[in-house]
């Protein structure tokens, strides 16, 4: 579902002060309100569907505008910032990076980019792997995307149908919003027609396989949405990858143990390949560096991002180096892949993950909230479907009154609600709320968060 333009209307708020939290201005703040006009007048209003919140400052787990205000962050700049904002470390190295005077190398090589490499390399679980450096999440999966087909291009020329989930979200670029499961404007192009297919998510309202919400799929509701394909005249023949996220964003939720099993098992004897999109869900975000180490399953390709460098525009795709060596030379590279003082980002973001153990704070922060999230979901049964999630990747699915369908409208008020509290959310649009923020917020802040999005929620549901 599409967002819709925010309004720019300040809203009269209640003072907040407390250690983490100020509001001392209406949301938006009125100040604010000609410069957001002027954002508008010059982008697109796909870029208004956020609170309007003018950044000045970001830091740790808090963000700030000019004119006041402060917000305990539970978005981590749509699930950037594991390590934080602007951390000490990060700067630093950025700042090395920029006086060293080398800003770009294009796919010359340089050192900046062999440090990155070989630390990625390391961290991998794949076999005799190799990465790739891009900028974006969307560009490395295109380049995933590819990799799977050229690999199914060469057993026959007909296998090079991507198989993904429904709900999961990989891109906007062409192949990877053609994976994405999400609710999209794609009238002017049959996915099928270019070869993507989808198969429902093991987690979802309701499953044709006879599954719900609370029963997750498992192996043979897998098999079920295979056979459905080879139905349809998709068999394994003309399949050549499967894309999934491990931890889906839309759910929090790693795939059930079974159901990964089993779709490890089918790729493995039908030369189909399988990628693991982390671009949300990995570089410590569910308290284990990669998202897929929940499942058991290792995967042909793995694709990160956001998380990755915790600032600046970095993306990877790590897979056996038998797949990513099937390009020539010159024909799988990127301007901006592999940007020394990006790079440098990178490396000293994952330097900080490993040595402030971040990934086992995220476990005992995401623990606490949960308890404290799941005490609401005790309260209002009605009101809550699920509240769910693995470290610091947790979401609190609305539902509506009488009904077990989304409750989209309640969900971005309280997003809203928040804001206008000191709390820094994002509207989802799909009937549940993300509690994303670093992984180095301080526990009582994320507990002072959760408690902050109680009340708005309670507020909410009284109001008639």
């Amino acid at each position: 579902m599409a967002l819709g333009v925010t309004k720019l209307e300040p809203i009269p708020t209640t003072p907040v002060t407390s250690r983490w939290r100020r509001i001392v201005t209406p949301i938006p703040a009125p100040e604010s309100i000609p410069v957001i006009e002027r954002l508008r007048a010059a982008e697109p209003q796909s870029m208004a569907g956020l609170p309007p919140i003018l950044w000045d400052q970001a830091e740790g787990f808090l963000v700030r505008d000019r004119f006041g205000n402060q917000w305990i962050d539970l978005t981590s700049g749509i699930v950037l910032a594991n390590a934080g904002h602007a951390h000490p470390r990060i700067l630093e190295a950025i700042r090395s990076a920029t006086e060293h005077r080398l800003l770009a190398t294009y796919a010359f090589p340089s050192e900046s980019r062999l440090k990155l490499l070989e630390k990625l390399v390391a961290l991998s679980p794949i076999p005799t792997s190799k990465a790739i450096l891009y900028s974006s999440g969307t560009e490395a999966t295109e380049c995933a995307l590819m990799l799977m087909r050229r690999h199914g291009q060469r057993i026959h020329p007909r296998k090079v149908g991507i198989v993904s989930l429904a709900g999961h979200y990989h891109g906007r670029t062409l192949a990877a919003h053609l994976a994405s499961g999400m609710p999209q404007p794609t009238d002017w192009i049959e996915r099928e027609r270019v070869d993507h297919f989808q198969i429902p998510a093991p987690h979802s309202l309701t499953f044709p396989w006879g599954k719900s919400h609370e029963g997750a799929c498992g192996a043979e509701c897998f098999q079920s949405s295979i056979n459905a394909l080879a139905e349809r005249g998709v068999g394994q023949e003309r399949i050549a990858g499967l894309i999934l996220e491990p931890v889906p964003g839309t759910t929090t939720m790693p795939i059930p143990l079974d159901f990964a099993a089993a779709a490890a098992d089918w790729v493995q004897r039908h030369d189909v390949l399988l990628a693991f999109d982390e671009i949300q869900c990995g570089c410590g975000r569910t308290g284990r560096f990669f998202g897929g180490d929940h499942l058991g399953v290792t995967p042909d390709l793995i694709v990160l991002g956001k998380g990755l460098s915790s600032s600046l525009p970095v993306s990877a795709v790590i897979g056996r180096s038998t797949l990513l060596d099937l390009p020539l030379p010159g024909e799988m590279s990127s301007t901006h892949g592999g940007n020394p003082v990006c790079a440098a980002a990178a490396l000293a973001n994952l330097q900080v993950l490993e040595d402030e153990r971040l990934m086992e704070v995220a476990v005992r922060t995401g623990a606490a909230v949960l308890d404290r999230l799941r005490g609401l979901q005790r309260d209002l049964p009605q009101r809550i479907r699920a509240v769910q999630g693995v470290g610091l990747f947790i979401s609190v699915h609305l539902r509506r009154p009488d009904s077990d369908e989304p409750d989209v409208e309640s969900a971005d008020a309280v997003a809203q609600a928040a804001v206008r509290r000191g709390v820094l959310m994002f509207t989802t649009g799909r009937g549940y709320l993300k509690f994303t923020p670093p992984l180095s917020i301080d526990l009582e802040a994320a507990l002072e968060a959760a408690d902050v999005i109680r009340e708005c929620l309670i507020e909410r549901i009284s109001t008639p």
